[in-house]
């Protein structure tokens, strides 16, 4: 069970094995410290229901596969259509669900991006929502006018 996600100063990708501890961590890049809280009793088997970096509440889950891969094998399944007569398409198509069947699901935090791999599925945790995700930064963009600087 681990964490992935971006340094807040200096945006080098950061992998911290879960449980965080509610100390502050620092940053292999910037040596930048930053303040981390727990994310619920993971320990205990208990899925993620509260974000180790910035506290969210929000989440969304989504196969733990490289959307660019995903992307550039359809675009060669694509490319390759009118030379194959469509086979390349159907090809395609059995490796995505190959790959959907095989790959495991990552749980990401709405509100820093903070991707949570091999942790137990919440079922509260669905599919990626516009709507929660504009919700979520509207809530940041108030909470920050609000919060006296």
């Amino acid at each position: 069970m681990y964490i992935q996600f971006h340094c807040p100063g200096c945006e080098k990708e950061v992998l911290l094995p879960l449980p965080v501890l509610p100390n502050p961590w620092k940053c292999p890049g910037c040596a930048g410290e930053f303040q981390t809280s727990p994310p619920g009793r993971l320990a205990e088997g208990e899925p993620v229901s509260r974000c180790g970096l910035c506290g969210g509440e929000r989440f969304y889950t989504q196969r733990d596969f490289s959307q660019r891969l995903g992307c550039l094998v359809a675009g060669i399944g694509a490319a390759l259509s009118p030379f194959t007569y469509g086979i390349s398409l159907l090809v395609c198509l059995v490796a995505d669900l190959v790959v959907y069947f095989l790959v495991g699901e990552a749980t990401i935090c709405y509100r820093c991006g903070a991707i949570y791999r091999g942790t137990t599925r919440n079922p509260r945790h669905v599919a990626f929502d516009l709507h929660v995700a504009d919700m979520d930064r509207e809530e940041r963009k108030y909470l920050e006018r609000e919060t006296p600087s």
